[in-house]
């Protein structure tokens, strides 16, 4: 057994010592590689430093997919989403620094990974989503340095990008010591930024009296004086209320969107306007949820605060027709950017449209041709779907009221692709005609009906509504196409130098670029916040200054009513050698 034993000693002795020597081998040349690798990735982050960003990204992708795992492997990892993101590929460094975390998650440069995918998600505009990366890196970094850089930039993400619904559906699902006074606190100033007091009261009660010894307690304090001090300030300086469908289970992603593009578009006004005036105004922000419960209680509110002086929204029809309809016997002036419906100012006395209903469109065409274009003799071409026949309609009546003739108007069906009959009984008037008035009920009715044209040999002017400029099939005759006029409730110029001094500063304070929903909550804020200027007298001398005729120059379109409350400015846009230009902003009767 002793031998046996020895015997098994010296086989496990020279099995050793080959290990050893493989090992050996090994190692050296495992060093010798490591030591390429410490130069290789100290190159990438010279290269880094230097901003030549391509160069190192191309060595850190290398190192980072390297098989044989080392602190290097992880760090080049790390600094390939780094890189990625100061070359602008936000999608990529977002991808990479998510596969980080995943292989990585104890990792020592976690944190890191974790701030610099909020900083991707930010620029890619997930900005809910990098608030919630933020909130994960606070719950649980242990370094002081990345919890402090996470606080700040999480409240400032919040109070300029999220809603308080946002903020108020992370706060319902987390808890901890550490987090949810801190996202309490958040979703506090945020309900302060909307002016939604009561809220906020509420949330640094609940901070103070449950979380005593948390960090959060002291700010809840200071937030609770702040708006003791606010209180008093709504209650004498004049305020604009706010109610859009910016959240909600109901409402679309496009809705939501564009509600609220609205909202930054009214707020930047409104910035705009307090940085010039000793005497400021301030917004009283509602989520409307498309909930008529929500509406109710938002009325309730509304109607207590005796310095708010108007409202602005809702954005769509019919949501406007509901609110107006809970509004009626509040005596608030409530003006919205973009509802189009005929009937809306019939249903309550103190609403007034920015945005011009299609019935009035047709009149105010009818008007700028007799008017300024001198034409006498018309042809109408209309589908007979969509609101087509209703600006046709008015814009028939309201011309022959001027003194004009229609010489001839024949339909057809949208989405058709023979339209010869209709052109070709216009056609037969084509020496008695001046020009023709096509209000499309949809773009694709455009090339066909440019084409049928041309096949009769009409070569006349061609006015129509603002889904011309969506249509295409102007290449097919240059000549006809360059007769083409139409209407628009906005139009954008990007060559304007004073349009790109603002877009390059709204774009300074929101990370955004102004698109039509930004303009139309910037012209109407903006139209609201010239009435109100030097009134502090009770809502009804809103009304009368609205009504007054007062002129408010948009970038998207001017705005003016008259006791009427529908705007009277329509842009005349025309085509002209493959580009829109603006002819007019023309002020209808």
């Amino acid at each position: 057994m002793v031998k046996y034993i020895f015997s098994q000693k010296l086989i496990l002795l020279k099995k050793i010592t080959i290990h050893l020597l493989t090992l050996t081998f090994l190692l050296q040349a495992q060093n010798i590689k490591d030591n390429q690798t410490d130069s290789q990735f100290k190159q990438a982050i010279t290269l880094f430093e230097s901003s030549k960003f391509n160069d190192a990204l191309k060595i850190f992708d290398n190192l980072s997919d390297d098989k044989n795992l080392n602190s290097k492997t992880t760090a080049a990892h790390l600094f390939k989403g780094k890189t990625q993101l100061e070359l602008k590929r936000f999608g990529e460094a977002k991808n990479t620094l998510h596969s980080f975390i995943e292989k990585y998650p104890s990792s020592s440069y976690l944190d890191e990974a974790r701030l610099t995918l909020a900083k991707a998600l930010v620029e890619m505009k997930e900005y809910e989503e990098s608030f919630l990366k933020l909130i994960t890196l606070i719950k649980n970094t242990e370094d002081g340095f990345y919890d402090n850089y996470a606080r700040v930039t999480a409240k400032k993400l919040a109070v300029n990008y999220l809603s308080s619904s946002k903020i108020k559906a992370v706060s319902d699902t987390i808890s901890g010591e550490k987090i949810k006074p801190y996202v309490l606190l958040v979703l506090a100033e945020v309900y302060n930024e909307e002016n939604n007091l009561s809220n906020v009261d509420k949330i640094v009660s609940d901070i103070i009296q449950k979380f005593p010894k948390s960090k959060e307690r002291n700010d809840a304090e200071l937030l609770r004086k702040k708006i003791k001090d606010k209180e008093k300030q709504l209650h004498s300086s004049p305020l604009i209320g706010v109610i859009l469908p910016l959240e909600g289970d109901s409402i679309s992603n496009e809705a939501k969107s564009s509600a609220n593009e609205v909202l930054e578009g009214i707020k930047y006004a409104v910035s705009e306007f307090n940085d010039g005036h000793e005497n400021k105004i301030g917004l009283v922000i509602r989520n409307t949820g498309m909930n008529e419960d929500r509406m109710v209680q938002i009325k309730d509110e509304f109607q207590s605060i005796p310095s708010l002086r108007s409202i602005i929204g809702p954005l769509f029809s019919t949501e406007a027709r509901e609110a107006l309809a809970i509004f009626r016997d509040t005596g608030i002036p409530i003006i919205s950017p973009t509802a189009t419906d005929n009937d809306l100012t019939q249903l309550n006395e103190y609403f007034f449209q920015a945005n011009p209903p299609f019935g009035i469109r047709g009149k105010i065409m009818a008007q700028y041709i007799y008017y300024v274009e001198n034409k006498r003799r018309m042809a109408v071409l209309n589908a007979i779907e969509g609101y087509s026949p209703l600006l046709a309609s008015t814009f028939k009546e309201e011309f022959e009221k001027l003194g004009g003739e229609i010489v001839v108007s024949e339909t057809y069906k949208s989405g058709g692709y023979s339209l010869n009959e209709p052109v070709k009984k216009i056609s037969e008037f084509s020496g008695r005609v001046d020009g023709i008035y096509i209000p499309l009920a949809d773009k694709i009715d455009a090339p066909v009906i440019i084409s049928q044209l041309v096949q009769n040999n009409m070569d006349v002017f061609i006015y129509g509504d603002q889904d011309w400029m969506l249509a295409s099939g102007y290449q097919t005759s240059p000549s006809l196409s360059n007769k083409i006029i139409f209407s628009s409730d906005y139009f954008i110029d990007f060559n304007n130098d004073d349009f790109r001094e603002f877009n390059k500063n709204f774009f300074a304070q929101t990370n955004l670029d102004v698109n039509r929903n930004i303009l139309y909550g910037y012209d109407t804020a903006k139209y609201l916040l010239t009435v109100l200027r030097n009134i502090f007298s009770d809502r009804s001398a809103v009304v009368q200054k609205m009504s007054s005729g007062l002129i408010s120059t948009g970038y998207h379109n001017n705005i003016t009513f008259d006791k009427n409350r529908v705007n009277k400015f329509l842009n005349i846009v025309r085509y002209r050698d493959g580009k829109f230009e603006l002819v007019d902003k023309f002020k209808g009767q």
